[in-house]
């Protein structure tokens, strides 16, 4: 299912266990150097020097583009790292059925990840592109096709109705026709 954006079989909500972000872990520390994937994400992304904590596990200040607003930040305390595809999104289209690794592997794939401001992603809350797309007009065909990229990397079950207006929206915000989507 999803490799192409074929027709899928969605569970229907009462077989699909109750969602607890709780099953996907939470942030990594892989390499064990006391910085989790949220750190190690900031450290990435900031176009200026980073500041670290006393202990050198969390970044504490840097400077950040947030693609969804174009504003710029320099405190780690206003960013929150967005899962692009959210966690309750997908466990709704089949991360239920996955192993635990998995979900944390999902969680924590920078594919997956951005660095917003807090207050724009808690406005985005579990929504996908069709209820939600970023205040920046610049990035929205961006983080469709990103967002598409991501389901499709899963196989995460999309219903047809849902696979159609998203092909209607990326043809839209991008101006061009997806193979991609339609396949």
């Amino acid at each position: 299912c999803a490799v192409h954006f074929t027709l899928c079989t969605i569970a229907s909500a009462q077989n699909i266990p109750r969602y607890d972000r709780k099953d996907f872990g939470g942030w990594a520390d892989r390499d064990r150097d006391c910085q989790n994937t949220r750190h190690e994400l900031l450290a990435e992304l900031s176009t200026g020097p980073v500041k670290y904590s006393a202990n050198g596990c969390r970044v504490v200040a840097g400077r950040w583009l947030d693609p969804y607003t174009d504003k710029i930040f320099t405190q780690s305390s206003d960013i929150d790292i967005d899962h692009l595809v959210p966690l309750h999104w997908a466990w709704q289209r089949g991360a239920w059925q996955w192993s635990r690794q998995k979900r944390r592997d999902f969680a924590n794939d920078p594919r997956n990840l951005f660095a917003v401001d807090d207050g724009t992603n808690q406005s985005k809350g579990a929504k996908g592109p069709l209820k939600w797309l970023p205040p920046s007009e610049q990035f929205r065909c961006s983080y469709v096709t990103r967002f598409w990229r991501v389901v499709r990397m899963y196989e995460l079950s999309v219903a047809e109705g849902e696979r159609q207006k998203m092909v209607k929206q990326f043809e839209e915000l991008c101006g061009v026709r997806s193979k991609i989507l339609q396949n």
